[in-house]
């Protein structure tokens, strides 16, 4: 059976989804997928994303994660703009055959 071609998927109000896993690009590991998530949908994912895997299924049930490291966002320094409150980001998140995952965001503005 040909594998599927990833195509986005709306979760929830505020959520999107790209798998790139399983699929045609990305047959076995590491399992990756993408979220588009609105500034508050970011804020739910950020203060517990097991909680948002297991809410919203991103990974399959048979391989849940147990650990996640938190998501590297652009810093807070000097010549970097800061980040305003109502942006959406795109959620990078890396899975490898273990539980672990790690996770980057980027914000941009939402049209």
């Amino acid at each position: 059976m040909p594998l599927k071609t990833p195509k986005w998927e709306e979760l929830a109000s505020g959520i999107k989804m790209l798998r790139l896993y399983k699929t045609a690009l990305n047959p076995d590991w590491p399992w990756i997928l993408l979220l588009q998530l609105t500034a508050d949908r970011f804020k739910e994912f950020e203060r517990d994303p097991l909680a948002f895997d297991k809410e919203y299924k991103l990974f399959h049930p048979e391989s849940p994660i147990s650990w996640m490291t938190p998501c590297a966002k652009p810093p807070h320094v000097k010549g970097v703009p800061p980040t305003p409150e109502s942006v959406c980001w795109t959620v990078a998140i890396i899975k490898g055959p273990n539980t672990q995952t790690v996770c980057a965001a980027f914000p941009y503005e939402c049209s």
